[in-house]
């Protein structure tokens, strides 16, 4: 598919961020319909989810698919990017779970999905495709 960890990386995470947000909507009706409920459907019995949380996870899909198809300095921005908003989403959700500002409808699975992913995107941003991107560089001097 292409020789950049970046590059493939954005596709994959924005793939199945597009399939979780699509298939989101459908389950999202099982709550209430609100778009900020506190308490949504669930996705697979395990990811809670409204529809402000499937509109995030799509926009989020869109970026990375984007950046994804463009060159491997846009999907490294896109990947820090991206990795950056799912670890604040998560963080953000493993503070507010039982509250009444959890207006995502997260629940525990939903907040380690995004530390994993926005993790793993943050590191393939930081730590890979050094060469690629030193070659890059070098000859947009020359």
């Amino acid at each position: 598919m292409t020789a950049s960890p970046n590059r493939g990386l954005a596709l994959t995470a924005g793939s199945l961020l597009a399939l979780w947000g699509g298939l989101g909507f459908f389950f999202a009706a099982d709550g209430d319909p609100g778009f900020f409920n506190r308490q949504g459907g669930m996705l697979w019995n395990a990811f809670g989810v409204n529809p402000a949380l499937c509109f995030v996870w799509v926009l989020l899909a869109v970026v990375l698919l984007i950046t994804g198809l463009g060159n491997t300095v846009g999907s490294r921005n896109g990947n820090l990017l991206v990795g950056a908003l799912l670890v604040v989403f998560a963080v953000y959700g493993f503070v507010f779970v039982d509250t009444s500002a959890n207006v995502f409808a997260l629940n525990t699975t939903d907040n380690v999905f995004h530390a994993i992913v926005g993790v793993v995107l943050l590191l393939t941003a930081v730590g890979a495709d050094k060469e690629n991107l030193r070659a890059i560089r070098a000859s947009a001097r020359a």
